[in-house]
């Protein structure tokens, strides 16, 4: 059965999960881990727009940018790496003391999903699909306004789409800890990796529901699993000039060439 995350406390009775209370380092810490198991590879050519930023080592990694924009139009806090550069240095970024909900998470997540390839045996699902497919019928959140919110509301039973910045029809952030444990499917952003977010998302899931992390930046990184989180639908850049030209072309994801979508599903033994 899935999550390790959960483990059985002195005093109770046997087979009774107790959550072990996750922190963001914990999450951060598990990428690196997998990063650092994987062969380091130069940094051959980067790419920023106002949406994401990409790096190509190994493969081309996609982030999305965690803070705003300048008045240029350009991250205000982030220096692209110079060619030849260490992606795996890049990637341990992460972990580095005021770089969490900056732009330079995202370059490091980039870097990280530059040597994260994804396995053999992904799905060439869109997060969409995966959602609507897995989640109907039943209580449904969504951390993070996507444009399919909308379009796929009606085959759910519930469904609440959580937002800092409400549109209408979507739920204010802070009323997650209420809705999360009435959820049996929960879908995040990826980019609450970057800001900080997501560790305590994951705290508020029920042990039996299934949590779809999904977007560019979600990095094909197994040792997530054994945090509460059953499928990563993130994306492969099979055409890394064509995708890297439209990140400089300031493209969001959904309408860039060059790129597939890939959910991974953690193995469910019976």
């Amino acid at each position: 059965t899935r999550r390790p995350v959960f483990s059985e406390a002195a005093g109770t009775p046997p087979g009774d999960p107790v959550k072990r209370t996750l922190s963001q380092h914990d999450l951060l810490e598990a990428i690196c881990r997998d990063v650092s198991r994987r062969p380091d590879s130069p940094v051959s050519q980067t790419a920023l727009g106002k949406c994401l930023v990409g790096l190509q080592s190994r493969r081309v990694g996609l982030a999305s940018l965690a803070s705003g924009l300048d008045s240029d139009g350009t991250a205000a806090d982030l220096f692209l790496p110079d060619v030849g550069s260490s992606a795996r240095d890049l990637a341990a970024d992460l972990l580095s003391p005021g770089t969490q909900a900056t732009d330079r998470a995202s370059l490091a997540m980039a870097a990280a999903n530059s040597l994260l390839p994804p396995p053999e045996v992904c799905s060439p699902d869109f997060g969409q699909a995966v959602l609507t497919t897995r989640g109907r019928g039943k209580n449904v959140a969504v951390i993070g306004h996507f444009p399919f919110v909308d379009e796929a509301r009606p085959a759910f039973a519930n469904f609440w789409v959580l937002e800092k910045h409400p549109q209408p029809g979507d739920c204010d952030a802070t009323m997650a800890d209420a809705l999360l444990p009435r959820a049996d499917l929960v879908a995040v952003t990826a980019t609450t990796l970057l800001n900080g977010t997501l560790a305590g998302i994951l705290n508020l899931c029920r042990p039996d529901a299934l949590v779809i992390l999904l977007g560019p930046t979600t990095p094909f990184a197994p040792s997530l699993f054994d945090c509460g989180i059953d499928i990563l639908a993130g994306c492969d850049c099979h055409a890394p000039d064509t995708a890297l030209a439209g990140v400089r072309r300031n493209l969001f994801f959904r309408k860039m060439e060059g790129v597939r979508q890939l959910a991974w599903e953690a193995a469910v033994s019976a």
